[in-house]
């Protein structure tokens, strides 16, 4: 069951691993593998969560913001980078049997979208985020960035 508490997982600092496709959208299994760095905190009991990532070897920053709405129980998550500056449309879903689903829709350059983020292994001390494209309207979809987490050593 969703609740105002699933992102608590994700508080504190993190190192990730981000594998991500070199190029979206046709047929490509070239990945990069980058690290980036993250720090998040839930606010208001639960009901918000921000995360600010830093990608150094890439040049950019990133910021996630995580708001749940109890009546219609599910979240909508943004994200800003700072390339652009622009807050992206969210992605709204919610977290069943440990798993996080989240949809909406978007562009790709100038092709319409849709995006799905995937959570999962939340109950662990490596969880896992991942995002996938479709240019089918939900056909098919692509898996073109996955993050991998882990606790900083001490």
């Amino acid at each position: 069951m969703t609740s105002a508490h699933d992102f608590d997982f994700n508080q504190g600092d993190w190192e990730v691993t981000n594998r991500r496709l070199t190029q979206r959208g046709v047929g490509s299994d070239d990945w990069e593998v980058f690290p980036s760095s993250e720090t998040a905190q839930v606010l208001m009991g639960g009901m918000v969560s921000i995360d600010e990532s830093d990608f150094p070897t890439k040049g950019f920053k990133g910021m996630t913001l995580r708001l749940y709405d109890p009546a219609q129980d599910q979240w909508a998550i943004y994200w800003i980078n700072s390339k652009d500056g622009l807050l992206q449309p969210p992605v709204y879903g919610r977290f069943r049997d440990g798993k996080g689903v989240f949809a909406g829709d978007d562009m790709d350059g100038d092709i319409p979208i849709k995006v799905l983020f995937d959570w999962s292994a939340t109950d662990t001390d490596t969880p896992r985020w991942s995002q996938a494209f479709s240019y089918d309207g939900g056909k098919t979809w692509e898996t073109n960035w996955i993050m991998e987490f882990r606790r900083p050593a001490s």
